[in-house]
């Protein structure tokens, strides 16, 4: 009789176990549709040259479709995604064999603000990534050689409310694996100063010559002004220099450089409705980043970017964006030579 009694209390003690374990994990999906049009009459069902988001001319399709699971407790966080659809295709295959996970990793705290994760993971570069971390669904010229992707370790400390920093130990610039003996270095800084004005500066320095080739040190640099000045106004300015030592083009021995810088300005009309421009610039004349553009190995141009976006609920974006892209005039890769004129509408849900 008293084993009878002690069953309801037993399984009441479970359930709450069970309850205080879930409580810890959070499952969260992300899907991206879009349709693209552009005036590049030379490209038919093969990716647009440089846009690595809606890539595909006169298609309805998806950018993306992704699964995560986070667990997370004041010890112990960790991280799995899993995507599919044209993004992963463009920017994870090309670099890795495991081009379905988005990122995979694990972390944990020894002391009060400070964490130490390990596995794979989105790069701590840039000032913009997948289309719901963005004001506009494309992306611009810099961010199209900026790393995607990366894996290694991270320690990150939050000395305040407004200064934290983090130490990247990494296999490379844009790979999971590593492509030579070499580990690559990255520093990420930020600052928040207020609600207004926060301040990032990221980087990554190492040898990115596969195993096999001369070794060449690669120093990216960037940083990131996020300007708010009133509600109703965000500003992104964000700027890209990097250094590849004996890589110039007319003179092996000389070091090589490229320069990246976009400005972005988002106006909120409210609530639900905005309108966001964008200005680009980019330089890799001696092509240490920007590999082969069509037949070309090199890449100087610039454009601009107009786009408005509506969102019926806080977590739903539906955007309609022009964009029109102005290359150096020996660069020749699109049907109307140097130029293209491109539109897209998009449409994303994160629940």
């Amino acid at each position: 009789m008293a084993v009878l009694f002690l069953l309801p209390a037993l399984a009441d003690s479970q359930d709450k176990d069970l309850t205080e374990f879930f409580k810890n994990f959070k499952l969260s999906t992300y899907v991206d549709a879009y349709y693209a049009y552009d005036n590049d009459k030379n490209i038919d069902k093969t990716p647009r040259l440089l846009d690595l988001i809606s890539p595909y001319r006169d298609q309805i399709r998806l950018n993306i479709a992704a699964v995560s699971l986070k667990y997370g407790t004041e010890k112990i966080r960790s991280t799995v995604t899993i995507h599919y659809g044209d993004i992963p295709e463009l920017n994870w295959k090309p670099v890795t064999k495991y081009d379905f996970i988005q990122e995979a990793n694990i972390g944990f705290s020894p002391y009060k603000n400070l964490w130490i994760d390990a596995g794979y993971f989105i790069t701590h570069i840039g000032a913009e990534g997948l289309p719901k971390n963005n004001v506009l669904s494309s992306f611009s010229l810099p961010v199209y050689v900026e790393p995607f992707i990366q894996s290694g370790v991270k320690i990150g400390y939050d000395f305040s409310d407004k200064f934290s920093a983090c130490l990247h130990v990494l296999n490379g610039y844009n790979v999971f694996e590593d492509n030579n003996k070499n580990k690559s270095i990255g520093v990420q800084l930020a600052y928040t100063h207020n609600e207004m004005l926060k301040l990032t500066y990221n980087n990554i320095i190492g040898n990115e010559m596969p195993t096999g080739s001369d070794g060449k040190t690669r120093i990216f640099n960037n940083l990131i002004v996020n300007l708010s000045p009133c509600k109703k106004i965000d500003m992104i300015a964000s700027a890209d220099i990097c250094m590849q030592e004996k890589s110039k083009r007319l003179n092996a021995d000389e070091s090589a450089y490229s320069y990246g810088a976009l400005f972005s300005t988002k106006y909120k009309f409210n609530p639900k409705f905005s309108v966001t421009v964008r200005g680009e610039y980019y330089q890799d004349i001696d092509g240490i980043l920007s590999g082969s553009i069509g037949s070309y190995n090199w890449l100087k141009g610039n454009g601009v970017t107009i786009g408005c976006e509506y969102r019926p609920v806080e977590s739903a974006y539906l955007r309609a964006e022009t964009r029109y892209i102005k290359l150096d005039s020996e660069l020749q890769p699109f049907y109307k030579g140097s130029e293209r004129t491109e539109g897209m509408i998009s449409f994303g849900f994160e629940y």
